[in-house]
């Protein structure tokens, strides 16, 4: 016994020391529950992401990094953030340090770091200060350092020319305040020296007067404000007209961030004074950060967004992962492979000094991009200068400078939008900052003399340039305010037709495609001045003629291209608005690709796509710029199968239904792009949105289906919305197999329909891609219509083929159910049109039979049971009848009803018919099975007799044929007096029989029967064989 403990005490010290891990105590120190982008609900689960990998990845598995976390309340407490890091360092004996982001708490704890000669590494710290690294000796920044933005906005200057230049900036901000310092001190080290005026911006709200002060010392104008400072700043210099084109202003944004943090930058507020500041932040320049992009990044944002919610409680919402949360994560990684690189080579994990130095002077991949660290222990960041473009109001990025290669660097075919003029301002106006420039004043006699002749001859130039413009003009504003478009609504003429959707009115008329469709729910066709239009209902109640309404149907009325439908006119009254337009007769293209009769090869679906790109490229490069509601329901199908896009321009008329979230409007969201709908309710399409729309269609194209069916079984509308709008990888697209369609046909779709916008192509490469496709043939637009209609009248000979078939067979299954509920000459006779005359008949006989014991059998059975057991029993009754000539008259229950002698007369062979089948049926019952039943024998009970009766067919829905007469009540009483497993004749069917010979008898009696007294009846027993 003493031996085995032995054993197994010597296992568990072997086993305690091969799965031995020395661990290794990573202090982080971050505020919390802060409006700051940079808490540790934020940047906590990045940090965990960063430390898996590590510990996973980098380090052998003899190590493992662990966290020491503090989170702290106030944002910026140096006192309380040194006092939180001396706990670190001496309790928790950590190596090295994360955090904290804000530079005055930064400051006491690097310093700290730097005598305890432990690494600090930080995603912010953005202060000047920290570029001295004698007092910071083990610090490094991944985030990146203010002294760079004198570079950026020196590159900026010095590419136009710009050296005077006046810095506003708040000195209440403590980010501001920083930014604003380091500007002045980064930008005389240029060779730049800018005037700084500090304010305060809980005391001073008078921006005009500052701006005016600015005035006298320069035309460029760098405003570090907070967001809400700077849109007052902006609408300011409007009322002062410096939004003109005289003066640039520049401000910081280094990314969107809702709340407080540095405030709301946009121009939007929703208030009556958006549209003043919309044309003053058109002389605004904003400088960014290049915004992390790819797969990577988005794969990382959603893994950080699931661990905020699951482990730090944290909703992002609508709110993206910033830069700093990556910059936080990558300062983690590399900090990580610096302690690796030092237990690899033997290093000592006390000389934070060495460990700080393996850190610096090296490019690596980060989430955030490439992570450039210089030889001062500060990341060489990517910035980005941004112009608002006039049209949309959103800032694009038209410069870069590369950290990794400093300079300015224009992006290609992107230019900047300068107000009221062509070029960039100058840097010093023609009379001065204040206009007393001697070049200004007042010239001598003879210069004047002179100086009046030229100007004479330059205001007849001016007048007849101006007067050339002016009639432009004059000519431009009368067709704007020409009323020729407007229709009176009594001048519409509308036809009887159902508004129906597109594939509801296609499935009522598929057997007839070249007839006519009404293509959605709210368009109605119409007659106006002789012209079948297009009526389509504005769901608005008054419309007001404002300018920017006639602007929106001037723009509408101008276009005309062979792909697009035309405008006819709108019709303005209260109780009913309308817009009119080209009408195309053979419906919308969900309706040719539901229709399944029509037969697409691949040249007519790519013919089709091509018109669309067509029609799209000619609205991108138009006053419209953007379609914004492209699906298959408004590009429609017209006699000569040209497709026609239609529904776009009149945002005033439509908006609110194109982007309405409603239930019923919900499946038009499923061609909406990703990035639109994630901006819900406040909807904004761009031209590659458009894009996207057009890939949804070249799904349903190729498919001939709706949007997203292969995920409609499992799925409603909603949540397929839901999931396209979602932002994290794998994205939620349809899913089409790469046999259905050509290999470029799906790259092409795919890259309409990719999650980056600016990967989409444009429309007229959607159209070169597609010829391609196509055969690269040069072909023209008559010879391409030729082609169409000739495909289309083939379809049309098929088609007519194949419906005079399924006409012949469907007329064949007609006949046969005729000939199975009538008689084939009662059935004949409707057949010609004529009248089924009731008809008497001399003499027939009837068959009457019901099941002994059907009542007890039912109680003891199911329901289905039942109708199992009578369908197999009538089944078999069914098939022996088939054998005589007689005719099955009806089935009630257990009870079977068979006559012969009619419709057509057979002498007396009738009584016969019904004896030979009577007993082929009783010798069949004694073989048949109940199946749920199997042991029971079935009883069966039968009657017969012969006499007169008539016949005729009783009502138009489920019509009958049926007898009538006393040989029908006499047929039945047989029946109910007769006995089971036997034949009950009566005597006139028995002297029938008796003539005809070969039958077999037996006298049964004399018994009473109701209605009719005492009756002599026989047993018909069998039929002698020969």
């Amino acid at each position: 016994m003493g031996f085995y403990l032995f054993v197994f005490c010597a296992l568990c010290v072997g086993a305690t020391y091969v799965t031995s891990v020395t661990e290794i105590k990573i202090g982080t120190l971050l505020i919390s529950e802060h409006h700051a982008p940079y808490t540790m609900e934020r940047v906590g689960p990045a940090l965990d992401v960063a430390f898996d990998e590590i510990n996973s990845n980098i380090l052998n598995e003899s190590y493992k990094l662990v966290q020491v976390k503090v989170a702290y309340d106030n944002i910026c407490n140096a006192r309380y953030a040194t006092g939180v890091a001396s706990k670190l360092y001496y309790e928790e004996k950590i190596v090295a340090l994360i955090g904290p982001a804000c530079s005055y708490a930064l400051d006491g704890v690097a310093r700290l770091a730097g005598f305890w000669n432990i690494p600090i590494v930080t995603g912010l710290g953005d202060g000047g200060m920290f570029k001295n690294k004698t007092d910071y000796p083990t610090l490094t920044r991944f985030s990146y350092c203010q002294c760079r933005m004198r570079k950026v906005f020196g590159s900026v200057f010095k590419q136009f020319n710009w050296t005077d230049i006046v810095v506003i900036y708040d000195v209440n901000d403590g980010h501001t305040d920083i930014l604003g310092n380091t500007l002045k001190e980064g930008l005389q080290k240029g060779g730049i020296f800018p005037f700084m005026i500090p304010y305060y911006g809980k005391e001073n709200n008078n921006f005009s007067s500052i701006l005016q002060e600015a005035s006298v010392h320069a035309r460029i104008i760098v405003l570090i404000v907070p967001g809400e400072s700077l849109r007052q700043f902006l609408l300011a210099a409007f009322g002062l007209g410096y939004t003109t084109g005289d003066y640039v202003f520049f401000d910081v944004e280094l990314f969107s961030f809702p709340g407080q943090y540095w405030g709301n930058h946009d121009w939007r507020r929703g208030d009556d004074k958006d549209t003043e500041a919309k044309t003053a932040f058109e002389s605004l320049l904003r400088v960014s950060w290049q915004e992390p992009s790819g797969m990577g990044w988005m794969n990382f944002s959603c893994n950080v967004k699931d661990i905020a919610l699951s482990k730090y409680n944290y909703s992002f919402g609508d709110e993206k992962v910033n830069f700093f949360v990556g910059s936080f994560h990558d300062a983690a990684v590399r900090l990580g492979l610096a302690i690796n690189e030092t237990l690899s080579t033997g290093g000592n994990l006390s000389d934070g000094y060495t460990i700080t130095r393996l850190m610096w002077t090296k490019t690596l991949p980060g989430v955030t991009g490439p992570v450039i660290i210089d030889n001062n222990g500060d990341r060489d960041t990517d910035f980005a200068i941004l112009d608002m473009d006039p049209i949309d109001g959103n800032f694009k990025v038209v410069a870069n400078y590369w950290g990794a290669n400093p300079g300015y660097n224009a992006v290609d075919h992107r230019s900047y939008h300068w107000p009221g003029r062509d070029t960039p301002p100058p840097n010093t106006p023609r009379c001065g900052f204040t206009g007393t420039n001697p070049v200004c004043k007042s010239p001598d006699t003879s210069e004047k003399f002179i100086w009046t002749i030229i100007s004479v001859f330059v205001f007849i130039i001016t007048c007849l340039i101006v007067g050339f413009f002016v009639y432009r003009r004059y000519k431009w504003e009368q067709d704007l305010t020409n009323m020729a478009w407007r229709v009176q609504y009594e001048d519409i003429r509308f036809k009887l037709l159902d508004g129906v959707s597109s594939r509801t009115s296609m499935a009522r008329i598929s057997d007839t495609f070249c007839a006519d469709v009404v293509h959605e729910s709210s368009v109605t066709l119409g007659i106006y001045k002789g012209r079948t239009v297009a009526v389509q209902k504005v769901d608005k109640e008054k419309i007001v003629l404002t300018r920017d309404v006639l602007l929106e149907l001037k723009q509408v009325r101008d276009l005309h291209h062979e792909n697009l439908s035309s405008f006819i006119g709108a019709c303005i009254e209260p109780g009913h608005n309308y817009v009119l337009t080209e009408y195309c007769n053979k419906g919308s293209l969900q309706d040719v690709l539901g229709n399944d009769t029509l037969k697409l090869d691949m040249m007519f679906r790519l013919s089709m796509l091509r018109d669309i790109a067509m029609g799209m490229a000619f609205i991108h490069k138009s006053d419209l710029k953007i379609h914004g509601f492209l699906n298959s329901s408004n590009c429609l199908v017209d006699g000569k199968f040209v497709l026609k896009i239609t529904e776009f321009g009149l945002p005033t008329f439509f908006r609110d239904k194109r982007y309405s979230q409603s239930k019923e409007n919900m499946e038009m969201l499923l061609w909406v792009a990703p990035e639109v709908l994630r901006q819900a309710p406040f909807m904004q399409s761009t031209q590659k949105s458009d894009v996207y729309s057009f890939g949804i269609i070249m799904e349903e194209m190729i498919l001939r289906s709706i949007p997203f069916d292969t995920y409609r079984a499992l799925l409603d509308v909603q949540d397929i919305v839901d999931k396209v709008k979602d932002d994290c990888a794998p994205y939620f697209r349809p899913k089409v197999s790469e046999s259905q369609a050509p290999k470029g046909y799906i790259e092409l779709m795919k890259k309409c329909w990719s999650e980056i916008p600016d990967e989409r192509p444009t429309y007229d490469g959607i159209a070169k891609q597609l010829k391609e496709l196509q055969g690269d043939k040069n072909i023209s637009l008559v010879e391409a219509l030729v082609l169409r209609l000739e495909e289309y009248a083939s379809n049309l000979e098929n088609l007519v083929a194949e419906r005079t078939t399924q006409l012949i067979a469907e007329k064949k299954k007609s006949e046969t159910l005729l000939y199975q509920i009538l008689p084939k000459p009662v059935a004949d006779q409707l057949k010609q049109g004529k009248s089924v005359v009731p008809e008497t008949y001399d003499c027939v006989t009837i068959y009457f039979s019901d099941i002994v014991g059907f009542t007890a059998l039912s109680s003891e059975s199911s329901p289905m049971e039942i109708v199992n057991f009578l369908n197999d029993l009538y089944v078999m009754f069914d098939s022996v009848v088939d054998y005589y000539d007689a005719y099955k008259v009806e089935t009630i229950g257990d009870a079977y009803m068979v006559v012969s002698g009619l419709p057509i007369r057979n002498g007396e062979q009738h009584a016969v018919e019904i004896s030979r089948m009577s007993l082929a049926l009783l010798d069949g019952i004694k073989s048949f099975t109940i199946r749920h039943r199997p042991q029971d024998m079935l009883k069966l009970r039968i009657g017969i007799h012969s006499g007169p009766c008539a016949s005729g067919v009783v009502g138009l829905k489920m019509p009958r044929y049926c007898l009538f007469g006393d040989t029908v009540n006499t047929t039945s009483r047989m029946e109910s007096t007769g006995e089971a497993l036997k034949i009950h004749i009566s005597e006139k069917t028995k002297s029938i029989l008796d003539r005809m010979g070969n039958f077999i008898t037996e006298y049964r009696g004399s018994i009473a029967m109701k209605g009719k007294g005492e009756q002599t009846t026989y047993w018909l027993v069998g039929e002698k064989s020969f």
